[in-house]
Order: structure tokens, then sequence, then C-alpha cells
């Protein structure tokens, strides 16, 4: 058996799985968990379930060695990554596992008792109504015994799975996504933002950072600056930028179809994945998120810790993220109306009053949601598990 009381004296290892390392929020979250991480007690190893040539390396993980199971193609290459992290598993001897996402939860609860490590960590990254099919409901009312604990980035998600799924909440714990505040700090100069990229034509600019996505409801939002436009409440000097990437071609030309069909052309402007989101957010005022299905947005915390205050339908809200008022604003999600009204508000906002919430969001964002916070908390369970034996 690999499980067994760990030397102190030397790092436990900690195997972390994941799918890939593409370009994602789960995956910039465990590259912040990975590279904060105390190395004196904890020594990491990622693997991921797909091999470079298939799904290229776009988050790097610094300082710490990188395994891949190379799964093959079709549905018996998922036996042979299986069995391939099982060798993983008896060579590395890990002291605990950790796995990112379903696909490397469902290996890892797999795999991971086979090869003698019970100590599984597996994960809840988004809410299960509207994002998990029956299949997978099935499959998790059955597997996540498998799990020593399942970690959650929202209490919302939690309490869905104790009440959907059956799962104890015992056997759940919430850790909050967290943020690198070097990378997000504020820069209170949106003009000068606005020129480096492009946009300085505008005097304020909102803006939302999303895939292009059903579930991310650009539509929502598009229908609010439709509606202030021909109310004549949307002022002359200001813009709408859309940035992300393109998970759903159909819903990118459904975006720009509506910005056409509705002659918003000169009002908004559609972007693809940014180098420099950062600077994006820079160059807001105002970040707006309507989503009608959200987890953790990790878009609301980047931009309240570059200082934007921001604007969000009330299921990105889902935890309490955005205080009204005083960091942002709340609407109901999927309603126009409401959300015009908030922007309304905010485009009216003196400069003085906005910079103030920026203030307190990003204040929020240091005491609350910071990556040192959040790999604090990881630390905290590691070593909870770990003392258990």
């Amino acid at each position: 058996m690999i499980s067994r009381a760990p030397d102190l004296a030397r790092p436990v290892k900690i195997l972390y799985l994941l799918p890939t390392l593409a370009a994602g929020g789960t995956e910039q979250q465990v590259a912040l968990l990975i590279r904060g991480l105390n190395r004196t007690k904890f020594m990491p190893l990622v693997a991921t379930i797909y091999g470079p040539d298939r799904v290229p390396i776009e988050v790097e993980v610094r300082d710490c060695r990188h395994a891949s199971l190379r799964k093959p193609l079709g549905k018996a290459g998922n036996l042979v990554a299986l069995a391939r992290l099982w060798q993983l598993i008896r060579s590395e001897r890990p002291a605990l596992i950790q796995s990112f996402l379903r696909p490397a939860d469902l290996y890892s609860r797999l795999a991971g008792p086979l090869a003698g490590q019970p100590k599984v960590v597996t994960s809840l990254r988004t809410r299960i109504a509207g994002f998990w099919s029956p299949g997978w409901q099935w499959a998790e009312r059955v597997l996540w015994r498998a799990s020593a604990v399942i970690v959650s980035n929202s209490h919302s998600a939690a309490d869905e799975a104790c009440r959907r799924l059956g799962i104890p909440g015992s056997r759940l714990r919430v850790i909050p996504n967290g943020v690198d505040l070097e990378r997000f700090r504020p820069q209170w100069d949106s003009a000068a933002a606005r020129g480096r990229i492009g946009l300085g034509r505008w005097d304020s600019l909102v803006g939302m950072v999303a895939r292009y996505s059903p579930v991310k409801d650009h539509e929502t939002l598009l229908l609010a600056l439709r509606r202030m436009t021909q109310a004549g409440d949307w002022p002359g000097g200001a813009g709408m930028l859309l940035v992300g990437g393109t998970t759903y071609q159909e819903s990118r030309d459904q975006v720009e179809a509506q910005i056409r069909d509705w002659g918003l052309q000169n009002r908004c402007e559609v972007r693809g994945v940014s180098a420099d989101i950062a600077g994006v957010y820079h160059a807001l005022d105002w970040m707006v998120l309507p989503s009608r299905y959200e987890g953790f947005p990790n878009t609301v915390l980047e931009a309240m810790a570059c200082g934007r205050p921001v604007i969000v339908s009330s299921a990105a809200n889902a935890e309490g993220i955005v205080e009204e008022d005083r960091t942002g604003f709340v609407f109901p999600a999927g309603d126009p109306d409401a959300l015009a009204n908030c922007l309304r508000k905010a485009l009216r906002l003196p400069e003085g009053e906005r910079q103030s919430m920026g203030r307190a969001a990003r204040a929020q964002v240091e005491r609350n949601f910071s990556a040192n916070v959040m790999v604090d908390r990881y630390e905290a369970l590691y070593d909870e598990l770990l003392r258990k034996g």
C-alpha cells in the first residue's frame, strides 16, 4: 500500500491530474496553486491525460515536473491511459492525488485506490444544472464515495451537489478561486489604457470578458445596449467591448449578427482572446457579466483586482462576490431592462465615486480571494488529510 505516514523531513509528494494544460480558468488556478505551494512541505507533480501532441501546453507550471498519460484515440484509449496512471502512481508513490475536472476525477477515483492510494481529492468546478449531463450526474452519485474530499470553488455548487446528487456535506470542502494580485493590479488611467489597445476613441468603456457561449448570455447585454440606444440613454462617447474565446462559433456568429441587425456597430466592438487581459480590464470603466449559469467567475475577481467595479447577474453573483452599491451592481439574470437600469446608474456615476467602488473591489479581493489565501486553504486541507494517516 502507498498510504503511509509521511516522512516529515522530506516534502510530501502530491500528484495533480488534469485533462490538459490548455488555456482555461481551472488550469490557471492549478498553476497558481502549484506556484504558491510551500516547497519545504509539498512537492508537486503534474500529470495530464492528453499529450502535448494532441493538446498543446498553454499554461506553464513552473518549477514542477510534468508527466503525460498520452491517452490514445478511441474508447479503448481510456484503458491505456488508466493503466499508465496506475503505473505512475505505483512508481511515484504520492501521498495525495488531486484531480481537476470531471474526466480527471474519474481517472483518479479508479486508478488511485487500485494503485493503493485512497487519498484522492477531486473537484467540483461548475454548477450542476445546465452543465452536467444525466450520465455524469448518475456517475457522480456512485463515485463520490471514492473521494476522500471533493473540493468545490463555490458554496452554491457544493449545496447543489448535496441536494441533487446526495453527496454528504462532510465530504465536501469549499475553497474559492484565487487571483494573482501582481498580475491583476489597479491602473487607474482608463483613457491611457484604451489608447494602448486601440480603443482611444471612447470617452468611457463598458466591457464583457467571457467566452462566446449561450450560458454567458451576451444577448441580454446587447438587448440592454439596444434599448438604451433607442431611448437616447447611451452616452455618445461611451463604447462597449466584448472579449473572449470562441467556445461555440455559432454563439459568436449570433453576437455579431445581433450587433449588425440592431445597428450597434458604432457602439460595440467584438474581439477574441487577448494576450494582455489585465490591459483589457484597465481599459474598462465597468465590467459586466450577465451569465445565466456560473460557478465561480474568475473574470469578476480579476476585474475587481484591477480596481474595476462590476455589474453582474444574480447567477454570476451566487457567491455574493459583488456588494450592491459598494463594489458594483447586481441584476436578475436574463433581464435586459434591469441590466439597462444598472448601466444607466453606472454611466452617470461621477468618476470619483466609480474609482472609490473600484478601490473597495480591490480591497475585497485582497482580503478574501488572493492566490495566497487560496494556497493557504489548500495546504490546510493537505495537512488535515495527512494527519489522518
